[in-house]
């Protein structure tokens, strides 16, 4: 992490000029570090080798300028919480990738980055997929793109296009892709709805018949915002359909991750040929008891910053959704050790 961009070092954007201002921020980051390492609230320590902490995390609009665009303490609170993991799918990445490469230079150069192209068509919302993953105990395993269905499949086109990539952490070698799926309407019984049922699907189909019966892969992860009500629902079935599970680790809890806390929306799903992905913790993050958590601590910062008077609780925690975002990220710890295994196959090994 950057923080010397807090501590001025010739003109540079992402440094915070007032002093209170910038001390304030400063105490934000103690307060939302103390937060994170704590062992029922936070993300479990990262650590270089043994277990990877992957994570998905719809950040609303990121490179949006709704109330001012998002002020520079923003970012830091951002990077702050993406530095905790290994890898991390982001969701919501504008076409102005002005915020993102801001985030990206606070994490600094330990960290590798991969973005989508904008999906085309007013579904596409000016969006791009990002994977942003931690150089040290994640390695990029040469293949990257976006998923087209195919023109026999017959099928109308994702809104925006799901973006895959294969990655390696110690043992554990993985394809992994992030999706945004269409919303529409909340109506069951509306076509808006069943496109967002179709969509997912699609994507668990796609690649149970493209990746995981063609042996392309023998890990797939999928994972990013689904708009899942909840388990009863025709998108969680959509979801669990097809080849793909929900981690025990996150079926055990009510892990809602949107703001209000009452949905599923965000999913981490997998599949795993040889059953050898051990998964010890999941949980979602709520940044807000830590940073934007009240208005009067933040009033005069965001009065400058917008030029206009933000005066009531309700505009506030809309505010904030544009400043973190209206999603929690989501995460998952595994074990990415399998030395053991690999070494009773060999003892266990009939001569050939």
């Amino acid at each position: 992490m950057n923080y010397y961009y807090l501590n001025a070092l010739g003109e540079q954007p992402l440094y915070i000029e007032n002093k209170k201002d910038r001390d304030a921020v400063i105490d934000n980051i103690i307060r939302l570090r103390e937060q994170l390492n704590d062992k029922k609230k936070g993300i479990p320590e990262k650590r270089l080798t043994g277990n990877l902490i992957l994570g998905t995390w719809n950040l609303r609009e990121l490179g949006n300028t709704k109330y001012g665009g998002r002020m520079p303490e923003s970012l830091y609170y951002i990077a702050e919480i993406i530095s905790r993991f290994d890898l991390v799918a982001i969701q919501e990445v504008r076409d102005q990738l002005g915020d993102f490469n801001k985030v990206c230079r606070i994490l600094g150069s330990d960290w590798g980055v991969f973005t989508s192209v904008v999906t085309q068509g007013a579904s596409g919302n000016k969006e791009r997929l990002a994977f942003l993953y931690d150089k040290r105990t994640v390695s990029f395993r040469n293949i990257a793109g976006q998923i087209i269905l195919p023109e026999s499949d017959d099928t109308t086109q994702f809104a925006r296009s799901p973006y895959i990539i294969r990655f390696q952490s110690g043992w554990l070698k993985f394809d992994i892709c992030t999706a945004h799926i269409y919303y529409g309407k909340d109506v069951k019984s509306s076509e808006e709805y069943q496109r967002r049922v179709n969509e997912i699907a699609t994507i668990t189909g796609h690649l149970k018949k493209y990746y995981i019966e063609k042996k392309e892969a023998y890990n797939v992860f999928l994972l990013g915002d689904f708009n899942i009500e909840d388990t009863n629902s025709a998108t969680y079935k959509a979801a669990t359909s097809s080849a793909f599970k929900i981690p025990s680790a996150i079926l055990g809890k009510n892990l809602f991750s949107n703001a209000k806390q009452d949905k599923i929306y965000d999913q981490i799903l997998y599949y795993n040929q040889f059953s050898d992905i051990s998964f010890t913790k999941a949980g979602v993050f709520n940044y807000y008891e830590s940073v934007f958590d009240n208005l009067k601590g933040y009033a005069s910062r965001i009065n400058r910053h917008q030029d206009k008077k933000i005066d009531s609780a309700k505009a506030f925690n809309d505010f904030r959704t544009y400043q973190m975002s209206d999603h929690f990220p989501l995460w998952i710890e595994m074990n990415t050790d399998h030395t053991e295994s690999y070494l009773g196959m060999i003892k266990n090994k009939k001569p050939s």
